[in-house]
């Protein structure tokens, strides 16, 4: 009974309050949906992290040709790495599984029909589909033969199919590539963001021999993709590998390397310093919002404290004791608090949907927002709301009803 009658002053005091019950309840719904909104982006970009670090493989090294500290990519200028490059490291560092160099244009001109666009042209080894774990899910990858004669076949990508070739099968039919005839002999699985961020599915995959000798005439390769017998020969590849190419290409120091090298590890360590940066940045927005809230709960309460005497006084004159009157005044301060938080994830939950609809910012949504945000609220509502009710505590009654 007792705390029933408490529910009902703190709710009446409240209402009476309504214009300053908004005020914090709306500092508190900005700096909660914040919140929402940061723990789902931070939840997506470690996942998108992730995702990549994955598609990479755990087992793989990637050698790119051209030096620079920029992961990943490659220069697509640079002529510094060779068919015979990739066969030293295979025959020459132990737990080399196989590699597979591979020759990429990041534009070219491809058409079918009436239609036109600009896609990814890769020149690919024969191991192609195992050096990458990608599957062919129409059609087949090219064969020995194929490969050995130079043949102009390719397999495309799903975003190729989609703009060049819609509601028809795209095995058998023919495309230009650089206006010469190709014949589309398989369809790669979607695969998403590449390990850069750029679409792995806008690519075109034909025989490295056909992309070298026909299609560009070059001699140099872009990247050497190399797989290993095990993760956990993974670090022991990278260490040798710089001290071959080095030796290969006859760079003397302090001469700059003419390559780069790219493990998983780099790759998650440059990923999660950028989400890291981003989540930094976010949380510190959150905790000023959060910060603003609770002070202007504080400051609210402590003048309710003050319009208040009176009645505090009369309260404790006919019996009330300090407890109640603290009670009272922090169930105030968590109410506020609790429905700015159940607000704030209502608005947090719209807004990561409307981040994840109309950004680029990866978002997920998930349970821990909302455990999070009551609990913060309830923190809030506690840390600063506890100065006030400790102080409309401590008023005498004789000194309250002056």
């Amino acid at each position: 009974m007792r705390y029933w009658r408490l529910v009902k002053q703190s709710t009446g005091a409240l209402h009476r309050n309504r214009l300053r019950s908004a005020m914090v309840i709306l500092g508190v719904m900005a700096g909660i949906g914040a919140l929402t909104v940061v723990v789902g982006i931070t939840k997506g970009v470690n996942r998108r992290v992730m995702d990549r670090v994955n598609k990479f493989g755990s087992t793989a090294i990637m050698l790119f040709a051209g030096g620079g500290k920029n992961v990943p990519g490659g220069d697509q200028s640079a002529r510094t790495l060779t068919l015979d490059d990739a066969g030293a490291i295979e025959q020459q560092i132990d737990g080399v599984d196989f590699v597979c160099p591979q020759l990429m244009r990041p534009r070219a001109a491809v058409s079918h029909r009436d239609r036109s666009a600009q896609f990814a042209i890769m020149g690919v080894c024969k191991r192609w589909p195992e050096a990458w774990d990608w599957e062919i899910t129409e059609g087949r990858f090219f064969s020995e033969q194929e490969y050995g004669s130079m043949s102009r076949v390719a397999v495309i990508g799903r975003t190729v199919v989609d703009e060049l070739l819609p509601g028809v099968n795209p095995v058998g039919e023919s495309i230009r590539i650089n206006n010469a005839n190709f014949r589309v002999i398989g369809v790669l699985a979607a695969r998403g963001a590449s390990p850069g961020g750029g679409s792995m599915d806008d690519r075109i995959a034909i025989p490295l021999t056909t992309a070298m000798r026909r299609t560009f005439n070059v001699t140099s390769v872009t990247l050497v993709r190399i797989r290993t017998t095990g993760v956990d020969r993974v670090e022991g590849v990278a260490a040798e590998l710089p001290a071959l190419m080095r030796e290969r290409h006859h760079i003397q120091a302090p001469q700059p390397d003419d390559f780069r090298i790219v493990t998983p590890d780099a790759l998650l360590g440059l990923a999660q310093s950028a989400s890291g940066t981003l989540n930094r940045t976010l949380t510190a927005v959150t905790a000023i919002s959060l910060l603003a809230g609770g002070v202007v709960l504080m400051n609210l309460m402590l003048l309710s404290v003050s319009e208040r005497r009176r009645e505090i006084g009369l309260r404790r004159a006919v019996g009330g004791r300090r407890g109640d009157v603290l009670l009272q005044f922090l169930f105030e301060a968590l109410t506020l608090t609790t429905v700015g938080g159940v607000f704030g994830l209502i608005l947090g939950a719209a807004g990561s949907v409307v981040a994840a609809k109309y950004t680029t910012s990866p978002v997920e949504i998930s349970w821990e927002p909302a455990a999070i945000g009551v609990a913060l609220s309830w923190a809030v509502g506690i840390v600063f709301g506890l100065l006030p009710a400790r102080r409309a505590s401590r008023l005498h009654s004789a000194d309250a009803l002056r």
